[in-house]
């Protein structure tokens, strides 16, 4: 007896890569991200405290917000 085709029936997905089989690999990537991280946050280019780094991330990503915030009022109230 013949299978029909289902195209409900689950496929196989292939699997992807995983950089847990190379540590090193890992290490880098994450280094490379904290020094970008360092370059785009004002004040933490010698800072070697991973968790006030994201502290400070987190600070600022709000200080972006409240500044886009009080702009998008003053555009509300000149009617821009």
């Amino acid at each position: 007896m013949r299978k029909r085709s289902c195209k409900w029936r689950k496929t196989e997905t292939p699997k992807l890569r995983s950089a847990r089989k190379n540590p090193r690999t890992t290490r880098a990537s994450a280094r490379k991200k904290l020094h970008q991280l360092h370059r785009i946050i004002p004040g933490c280019e010698a800072m070697d405290n991973t968790e006030t780094l994201f502290q400070m991330t987190a600070n600022y990503i709000l200080e972006l917000q409240l500044e886009v915030s009080v702009l998008q009022s003053l555009c509300a109230y000149y009617e821009v």
